[in-house]
């Protein structure tokens, strides 16, 4: 394989996996703000009902820790669609590098 091949080629893998990163980092920093945000939630919705009991609110906490249950299990799918396709990734770049030599 000549250089300039064997460039293009680390180029477009190393393009491919920096996307895959930047991926996961953005489902990271949702999935902490999400986390957060409902746990203020959940924090506010206490601290106004505190003189009403906690069957009355309790269907409207349990929604809410539904939800961040449902996409808690979303997130971690879609981390190991990305640590797969990284998978993938790497291995068709070694196969073109095999290929070649």
């Amino acid at each position: 394989m000549n250089k300039e091949k064997l460039k293009e080629l680390e180029e477009e893998h190393h393009v491919k996996l920096s996307n895959l990163d930047k991926t996961e980092m953005y489902l990271d920093e949702f999935y902490y703000r999400i986390n957060r945000e409902c746990d203020n939630l959940i924090e506010a919705i206490s601290s106004a009902c505190r003189e009403v009991p906690f069957r009355s609110i309790e269907p409207y906490v349990f929604q809410i820790e539904d939800n961040l249950d449902l996409y808690r299990k979303q997130y971690k799918q879609r981390i190991e669609d990305i640590l797969e396709a990284r998978y993938q990734e790497n291995k068709r770049f070694q196969e073109k590098l095999d290929e070649e030599q």
